[in-house]
């Protein structure tokens, strides 16, 4: 029985990949610009002006709100899955997850199947 060798990535995924692992850690870097700056604001505004259980609630919700976009950005996870995969980064996730790379995923795939489709069917441009 003859093994088959894996054919690894191809390159027009690798390309996606890299364009896709480019923009992650150019919104991460932004979100950070911001976020350092703000979050000493709301540090230094809740330590001062926060009285009882209010002390600290405008820090912790931007804490909250940064763990979630942390979550949505999925930064690193996907890779774990990628490497010599046909997929690559979609190896890891499934359109609309809730993640970044399954939001990327499911707008290409819905732009996919609108070009893909036949002409003349109702609701498809």
């Amino acid at each position: 029985m003859p093994t088959q060798i894996p054919e690894g990535t191809p390159p027009r995924v690798l390309i996606r990949d890299f364009l896709i692992f480019q923009l992650k850690t150019f919104i991460d870097g932004l979100k950070d610009i911001v976020v350092i700056p703000f979050a000493t604001i709301l540090f230094a505004l809740d330590l001062i002006f926060g009285k009882g259980d209010k002390r600290g609630r405008t820090f912790y919700a931007l804490m909250g709100a940064c763990e979630s976009f942390d979550r949505w950005m999925n930064l690193y996870k996907p890779a774990s899955q990628a490497g010599g995969n046909k997929e690559g980064l979609f190896a890891g996730s499934e359109p609309g997850d809730g993640t970044m790379v399954g939001d990327i995923e499911g707008f290409m795939r819905r732009n996919e199947s609108a070009r893909t489709a036949p002409a003349g069917l109702p609701g498809v441009r």
